[in-house]
């Protein structure tokens, strides 16, 4: 078994697809750490701040039986919108003995630099939820 396993994200308005990954990925570690993106990080990639902050955010992740240890993943959006900041992620695999990074499938070759680092996965997304539908379906009733 995997000592420790590390995933990144926004996890705003916490959902089914993500306890599904985070249960996922705790079946293949002893102990799950997110790298959990700042309100900043957040804003500068999607244009707009996050349902919950930070604070509230991390909060939640690590009252779920899943999530040992929440990291501030933050820094610099790269040239394709996407927050990659190489450098900061391998630091925190370094820092913290991290021996698998997992990601969603939409993800697929994008964290293939930290294989020299540790093992590297990717996991199909459940299928028919998402943020993005979620805030969809509330600004369309109007909550």
């Amino acid at each position: 078994m995997i000592k420790r396993a590390l995933t990144f994200g926004t996890f705003d308005l916490l959902h089914y697809g993500h306890l599904r990954l985070l249960s996922r990925v705790a079946d293949m570690a002893d102990e799950v750490y997110v790298g959990l993106a700042s309100d900043e990080i957040i804003v500068r990639n999607k244009g707009f701040a996050p349902v919950y902050d930070y604070a509230i955010r991390s909060e939640m992740l690590l009252h779920t039986r899943h999530v040992d240890n929440v990291i501030k993943h933050d820094g610099p959006v790269d040239s394709t919108g996407r927050v990659l900041i190489i450098r900061q992620k391998i630091s925190f695999i370094e820092r913290y003995g991290i021996q698998l990074v997992v990601m969603g499938s939409d993800w697929e070759g994008a964290y293939e630099f930290l294989r020299p680092y540790c093992e590297v996965r990717y996991l199909e997304r459940t299928p028919g939820i998402s943020t993005t539908q979620l805030r969809t379906l509330m600004n369309d009733l109007d909550c």
